[in-house]
């Protein structure tokens, strides 16, 4: 058998990388594909009524609102006679 040439050698290196890429990047899909299967499952299983209410510390800021929005408005100031 001949001895392989450098170009030859460099080819062979080449497509085990290739291979080896492929296999890590089909692995990451995968991966991604099933955090992103189980998201929409874990989303599917929660209730539109408890994603609706209003946690107590947005309660609390709108009332907070409400109260300053209550208060007096500001008087007009007054520049005198024009």
């Amino acid at each position: 058998m001949a001895e392989k040439t450098i170009v030859e050698k460099a080819g062979a290196t080449v497509g085990i990388g290739l291979a080896v890429a492929s296999d890590v990047s089909s692995a990451i899909k995968t991966a991604i594909g099933t955090a992103a299967t189980t998201v929409g499952e874990v989303l599917k299983k929660v209730p539109a009524n408890k994603a609706a209410k209003k946690s107590p510390a947005k309660k609390a800021a709108i009332k907070a609102v409400k109260k300053v929005a209550k208060k007096s408005p500001a008087k007009k100031a007054d520049f005198g006679p024009v």
